[in-house]
């Protein structure tokens, strides 16, 4: 019988440990830093500040329905900027559907998605119109296309690298602010719903 009582108080004892291991383990992680958190600057952005005082570039382009936009037209309303092309399909579809994710989580009406050609030799409006279906996005981003010659200038402006052969595009996400200046920048593998949700509310 007291062979008994001194097993079951064991067993109790070694449970009690166990426990209090356990404890100790999930206190320790839920004080420690969280890999997902989301990074901020002293100012509260979580993007990359552009230089002080860089507009956005004066442009007329043509959009996937063929029609005329320019750059003046773009103000008075927050743009997301995204350099893409019609045909990539690793990069841009996943950039494309973070930006989806951001202005989702926002609930804003006043958030204008703007997507810029990288790739003026293969982007033509049909393509664009797939690409955007394909992304769930007509009706709620532009894709603007170009010639090279008409597309250099904004790519320098942005200082965005274009699609090329032996050289893959900068898949930047830039965030202009309603007077048409550059604020913040994203390179692809920095950007997440989250960082990009954050930058835009404030805006």
């Amino acid at each position: 019988m007291l062979g008994a009582r001194l097993r079951l108080a064991l067993v109790a004892l070694t449970l009690c440990a166990l426990a209090a291991v356990i404890g100790a383990t999930l206190a320790a992680r839920s004080d420690g830093p969280n890999p997902n958190a989301l990074e901020l600057s002293a100012d509260g952005w979580a993007g990359a500040i552009r230089p002080p005082g860089q507009p956005v570039p004066d442009f007329t382009l043509t959009d996937q329905d063929g029609k005329p936009v320019t750059s003046s037209s773009l103000k008075g309303k927050p743009v997301v900027y995204a350099f893409v092309y019609s045909t990539c399909e690793d990069t841009c579809p996943a950039q494309v559907q973070t930006i989806k994710g951001a202005v989702d989580d926002l609930d804003r009406e006043d958030v204008q998605v703007v997507g810029i050609s990288v790739d003026p030799v293969n982007d033509n409006p049909k393509r664009a119109e797939s690409f955007l279906l394909k992304q769930g996005m007509t009706g709620r981003m532009t894709f603007l296309l170009g010639t090279r010659e008409e597309l250099a200038p904004v790519w320098e402006a942005f200082a965005v690298q274009p699609q090329q052969d032996d050289l893959e595009h900068s898949a930047h996400t830039i965030l202009a602010d309603a007077n048409g200046m550059q604020r913040i920048g994203f390179p692809f593998d920095h950007m997440t719903q989250e960082a990009l949700a954050n930058d835009l509310g404030r805006l």
